[in-house]
């Protein structure tokens, strides 16, 4: 189980192994300030290989504030979960330490979901660590862990470990001002045992959420300050599970039962596999 200690141990390792370049590149010049804002139209908002819209399509939008290595984030996203909160609300912070080709952001995201209906709250933080390498000028490798002390206020701790590739199409190949990236990216998020059938999911006191594995392949176009992104992603998730794991309201019978966490044998369709596109532009501003 990664705990949030080790994510902080990996930020003090990075920092003392580059102490002095960091250094000497401080005193050369000072960072700038850097602004990014975004919006996005989703035909599915998916996250983890999981429909967090119910299939439907969703709008997102986003700040992103840096200085220095310090960082600050908020994103807004429409999501359908079992308990109709208004919209899913993502603030982060944290440092984004850069050492040659290695770029790293260490953090907490805090999730919440302002307007749910009934006692249940889906709201939970999570810390996490990201790498990414730029292993040419066109392929660039990631890794990511995360840990959640309470996903979703089951009770049930969650850690998620995932590693992307990606590669940018040579411009020579493409039209003038055209930009092409080719990605991939595999993710296993397993938990603890719940307390209680709070948030999303519907599990019962004293079992653990199921856990699954989620992969994504995709394309992104990019022209200016425009992106689209055509995906397809898909877990292993039975149905059923995928019941458990979202309480989906629309859920149907036939499955297999299981007397512990899904006795009617209820299936979900929300963890199968889906291509969806993103539409969406990003307007960055640095002052210096």
């Amino acid at each position: 189980m990664l705990r949030p200690i080790m994510l902080a141990s990996l930020l003090a390792l990075a920092c003392a192994a580059h102490a002095e370049e960091a250094t000497d590149a401080a005193a050369k010049s000072e960072d700038p300030l850097k602004i990014k804002a975004g919006a996005a139209l989703l035909t599915d908002y998916i996250y983890r290989g999981v429909s967090y819209s119910a299939h439907y399509p969703s709008v997102g939008s986003y700040v992103d504030v840096q200085y220095g290595w310090l960082y600050a984030w908020t994103n807004f996203n429409s999501v359908k979960f079992s308990t109709s909160p208004a919209v899913e609300i993502t603030m982060a912070t944290g440092v984004r330490p850069t050492f040659g080709p290695f770029e790293f952001d260490i953090g907490w995201a805090y999730y919440y979901y302002p307007g749910e209906l009934g006692p249940e709250r889906s709201n939970y933080w999570e810390a996490h660590a990201t790498m990414s390498h730029k292993l040419t000028d066109q392929i660039t490798l990631g890794s990511t862990l995360a840990y959640a002390p309470d996903v979703w206020q089951t009770g049930a701790w969650g850690g998620y470990a995932a590693g992307a590739l990606s590669y940018d199409l040579p411009s020579e190949l493409l039209p003038a001002g055209l930009g092409t990236t080719l990605s991939f990216d595999l993710g296993r998020s397993w938990f603890g045992n719940t307390t209680s059938g709070g948030g999303v999911s519907a599990a019962g006191g004293g079992l653990p959420l199921p856990a699954y594995t989620n992969w994504r392949a995709g394309i992104t176009f990019s022209h200016q300050v425009f992106k689209l992104a055509l995906n397809y992603t898909d877990t292993n998730l039975s149905r059923e599970n995928c019941y458990v794991y979202t309480g989906d309201l629309a859920a149907i019978p036939g499955g297999i039962a299981n007397p512990g966490n899904n006795p009617f044998g209820l299936r979900s369709g929300l963890c199968g596999a889906t291509f969806s596109a993103t539409l969406g532009f990003e307007i960055d501003a640095q002052r210096k």
